[in-house]
């Protein structure tokens, strides 16, 4: 029998101070303003400009059919691809995104619902994310609460009694509401913040239906995945995540089953898990078909992914999405620290945890990110160097911290203590710090700086020209994105053929922007006179020549 001092201790470890409640409160209300805080201030880049002209019922061949003819048309003419046309309905939303099949539609739907209450605008596509997002508070405090439930099991090798799994899902959603990963992608018009809810969720489910198995609660574990399916089709790595839990611990879970007196609990435990997978994963065959269907365009939509490793060694970039993710910033040497922690930070869960509870963490780090890094490591790729990939282990990265901070940081009273309580501060401060930085920047990492630092900039420069012309042969969905930078009066030519393309006249100055080799040299050979006034640096390794002054033949 322990002595009462030790029960005393015992019984703080277990409890949560009130500084530790009241912080998670504040971190809380941090993370929701600065989820809504200058949502429309931020550049709203090709990724997201593909979101509206999809989710609106446009297509890219329709948009480039209508307007890169190299005819003269106003940035106005642009614009009508990112507004919502009353005789566009919900069949033209659905053509749209059955042809880029490469994203199934759940969150692209969701918003066209939205959309159509409330009209379209940057605010309210990125505001359907955050929404999204903020829902995933209360989905992982469930999740914490069936993942670390307490449960004799003997399979814990603890020294020191378990955290209470209350005190883990407030720790957890204090970090979720300021990890830089969660926040810039609330931010943003895309399916992650959702992708992030139904992983939780279904995680959440899962452990519940293996607990406490009724059809109920298989039923919504199914309806689950069929969502997670339908809004991201890297869904199917968390779907293969419990595939994996359900098989290497069944025969743990059944133990916990027959020892309440049912011993048919065992056989209907698995027929309820495999009738809610198969059933997932066939809802999902229309889709499939769809994907094969399309499979060309998909290819070059996604070629990408496959165009051989990234910039460095692809170990380097892992390191740098590791810290991009908890810290929204590059330490370089110092990029092994935060691996480190985490690594050790896994062995401690598995040292300390249930059985039940370190597996399901475990794997649901490693199987997505090793699903997409032998590719990459076998055939050279890009999958598991995109962090937006990664959501489902960097959920586990982040389960495994709130864990052993509820262990060990609340109360500190050794040296591995106060390491843990600092480790915990520092990730609350640099997510904080982060917070406030990217809200008053216009681009952020998320955005592909390289891609899109550009737009602000050069489109200030045009916008101050009394009567400019400006020619684009950038990609169609770069175009229209950029052209929310101009003033909608400008004139715009939009070449498909450079040497069949005539310079409208009339209008001075006249501008290149991102203007392709042949345009340069077609216009040279005619006579004109090219100058470069702005080059962009946001990538170093490769300087892109953005504007170009354009001056007639002498003899004009």
């Amino acid at each position: 029998m322990e002595p009462q001092g030790a029960e005393q201790l015992n019984e703080r470890r277990r409890a949560m101070p009130l500084w530790l409640k009241y912080g998670v409160i504040a971190l809380i209300a941090a993370g929701v303003f600065f989820r809504f805080y200058n949502l429309d201030k931020k550049v709203y880049w090709i990724d997201e400009t593909n979101s509206s002209l999809r989710t609106l019922g446009y297509t890219r061949p329709e948009m480039i059919d209508q307007l890169f003819t190299g005819d003269l048309i106003q940035v106005s003419d642009l614009r009508q691809f990112q507004q919502l046309d009353p005789d566009r309905g919900w069949g033209d939303s659905i053509q749209a995104l059955s042809a880029t099949a490469e994203h199934t539609p759940l969150y692209f739907l969701a918003a066209r619902a939205w959309i159509g209450l409330v009209g379209h605008s940057v605010a309210v596509m990125r505001g359907v994310a955050a929404f999204f997002s903020l829902l995933v508070f209360p989905a992982l405090y469930w999740l914490c609460q069936e993942l670390f439930r307490a449960e004799p099991d003997g399979s814990s090798r603890a020294k020191q009694p378990l955290p209470d799994a209350q005190l883990v899902g407030w720790i957890a959603i204090g970090l979720f509401a300021v990890m830089p990963i969660h926040l810039v992608y609330a931010q943003e018009a895309r399916p992650y913040s959702l992708l992030s809810l139904l992983i939780v969720t279904s995680s959440a489910l899962l452990l519940r239906a293996l607990r406490l198995p009724s059809r109920r609660i298989w039923l919504l574990y199914a309806l689950s995945l069929i969502l997670g399916l339908y809004s991201q089709l890297l869904f199917s790595l968390v779907l293969l995540t419990h595939a994996v839990y359900v098989l290497l611990a069944q025969g743990h879970q059944a133990q916990g089953h027959q020892a309440q007196g049912q011993p048919q609990d065992r056989q209907r435990w698995r027929r309820g898990y495999w009738a809610a997978a198969g059933a997932a994963c066939l809802s999902l065959t229309p889709w499939l078909l769809n994907l094969a269907y399309n499979w060309e365009k998909v290819k070059q939509s996604t070629t990408s992914i496959y165009d051989g490793s990234p910039e460095g060694s692809i170990l380097d970039r892992w390191f740098l999405n590791l810290n991009i993710a908890f810290l929204s910033r590059e330490l370089g040497a110092a990029n092994l620290l935060l691996v480190l922690v985490v690594i050790l930070a896994l062995f401690l869960l598995c040292r300390i945890a249930p059985r039940r509870s370190w597996l399901f963490v475990l794997l649901l780090v490693a199987v997505p990110f090793v699903a997409l890094a032998l590719p990459d490591l076998i055939a050279e790729g890009r999958r598991s160097s995109r962090i937006r990939y990664l959501f489902p282990s960097l959920f586990g990265l982040h389960l495994a911290l709130a864990y052993l901070f509820a262990a060990f940081a609340v109360w500190a009273k050794t040296w591995q203590d106060w390491f843990w309580r600092t480790v915990m501060l520092a990730l609350v401060i640099a997510g904080l710090h982060a917070a406030v930085i990217s809200s008053q920047a216009v681009v952020w990492w998320n955005k592909s700086t390289p891609r899109s630092s550009y737009y602000p900039i050069v489109g200030e420069m045009i916008n101050q020209s009394a009567n400019p012309l400006v020619v684009i042969t950038s990609s169609p969905t770069d175009t229209l994105a950029f052209s929310a930078w101009l003033r909608p009066d400008i004139a715009v030519q939009l070449p498909r053929n450079p040497r069949k393309f005539k310079l409208a006249d009339g209008y001075d100055p006249t501008y290149l922007l991102n203007p392709s080799n042949q345009i340069k040299r077609v216009l040279t050979r005619r006579g004109y006179q090219l100058s470069l006034i702005y080059a962009d640096y946001a990538d170093p390794a490769e300087v892109e020549e953005r504007l170009w002054l354009v001056k007639p033949p002498a003899s004009k």
